[in-house]
């Protein structure tokens, strides 16, 4: 073999490594696309402190509401044609499980949620502080299945419309009306984003902030079964502790049923 030709066969095979080496990022976040989406909010502690005292008066931090938009580009499941559950746990910046919900999401509907008046605004746990947290989504099929459509549902369990069938983040309030509730296990499916309204103190410090918005897509963490199965009995005990309080909401976003409503 001659130099020229010694020489593109050690490129093209340079060259087929260098492809491989750039599709195994994005193979491997389509492989680990199962586990937990969690994104942090921050709304308030350029003003006041968070629970775990960051921020307060004339401080860096965030500044107004965030918006959660989550999306469903899969046909994943069978049930109502396609509709996934997106299982939203709220915590405060000390770890606190503060409200839960379940909201249906349809193929290639969009959901949106504030993070204010929909995820934050009615706190369970000692009316937790709501300045700052994590938002985890599992991304799930339909899990509770009942033969009345009629059944009063706790606003963390999310109806689809017109149906007996919701979306249950406990996966175990069935039984407790003559349902059937089905333990959580994530399927792949969902992706979510969020906005934040920040303000970074300018320096030397004024009471002038500088302020950015900025979207960052929910991040990917590992299936882990112990925190899947503490963030369902938190959140059952959110459900059935009988303040009314613990639930996030599900805003806006499509929520058909193959039975026509009237």
């Amino acid at each position: 073999m001659d130099r020229l030709s010694k020489f593109t066969s050690r490129v093209l095979a340079a060259a087929g490594v260098l492809s491989i080496a750039m599709l195994l990022p994005a193979q491997a976040k389509a492989q680990n696309n199962t586990g937990f989406m969690t994104e942090y909010y921050d709304v308030a502690t350029s003003t006041s402190p968070s629970a775990s005292g960051y921020g307060g008066g004339g401080g860096s931090g965030g500044v107004g509401d965030g918006l959660v938009r989550i999306v469903n580009p899969t046909h994943f499941d069978s049930i109502q044609k396609g509709t996934l559950c997106a299982m939203i746990y709220v915590f405060d910046d000390v770890e606190e499980m503060q409200a839960c919900c379940g909201c249906p999401v349809t193929p290639d509907g969009l959901r949106t949620l504030s993070v204010i008046n929909n995820a934050t605004k009615n706190f369970g746990v000692n009316r937790g502080n709501l300045n700052a947290g994590v938002i985890d989504i599992e991304s799930n099929t339909i899990n509770f299945y009942s033969s009345n459509a009629k059944i009063p549902l706790p606003a963390q369990i999310g109806p689809v419309a017109g149906s007996a069938l919701a979306c249950d983040p406990s996966g175990q309030y069935g039984p407790i009306v003559g349902a059937t509730s089905v333990p959580l296990a994530p399927v792949p499916g969902l992706v979510a984003w969020e906005s934040h309204t920040e303000g970074m103190v300018p320096v030397p410090s004024t009471s002038t902030l500088t302020k950015g918005v900025s979207v960052e897509e929910f991040a990917f963490a590992p299936y882990d079964t112990t925190h899947l199965n503490q963030l369902q009995q938190f959140c059952a005990f959110l459900i059935t502790n009988g303040s009314g309080t613990g639930a996030c909401s599900c805003g806006s976003g499509d929520s058909f049923s193959l039975k026509k409503t009237k």
